[in-house]
């Protein structure tokens, strides 16, 4: 079943709030989402399948760059993870070659739970950016 206009500006929203502020610089910015041209109204063609955006890692090695990551509802969203990748090349351990971020909340795992949001998702990836996680290097997982 695909994700409805309503659940894609949910998730477009708490998106948003991850953005800069008056206080903070930010960790991800909209880019791309079904809602282009008209806030709240998405295109004619538009099949709400996917939201694109930059993360802006802290860590001393990737703080310099802005990183694009394309997130896409699976189908059988919320419910199955989100397919989640960089487009932006970027060395990283948990990063295979085609740009796929390899830890659990954005793979078929128990860490996975359908009230887990795409915000929830950058938040994780930003995190493992600035902090690799080891036990996930190099890692390739069957879905």
């Amino acid at each position: 079943m695909p994700i409805t206009p309503k659940q894609a500006w949910a998730e477009l929203t708490k998106l948003k709030l991850l953005g800069p502020t008056g206080t903070s610089p930010g960790i991800f910015i909209v880019d791309e989402s079904p809602f282009q041209h008209e806030e709240g109204a998405a295109s004619a063609k538009s099949e709400y399948d996917f939201i694109a955006g930059r993360i802006f890692p802290s860590s001393n090695i990737y703080k310099e760059g802005a990183y694009r990551l394309e997130m896409k509802f699976a189908p059988g969203y919320p419910f199955r993870p989100p397919q989640v990748r960089f487009t932006t090349p970027i060395y990283h351990p948990n990063v295979d070659k085609d740009g796929l971020v390899c830890i659990p909340i954005v793979i078929q795992t128990e860490e996975w739970k359908a009230n887990t949001s795409l915000a929830d998702v950058v938040k994780a990836i930003v995190d493992v950016i600035d902090n690799p996680k080891p036990e996930y290097i190099q890692r390739v997982y069957e879905q």
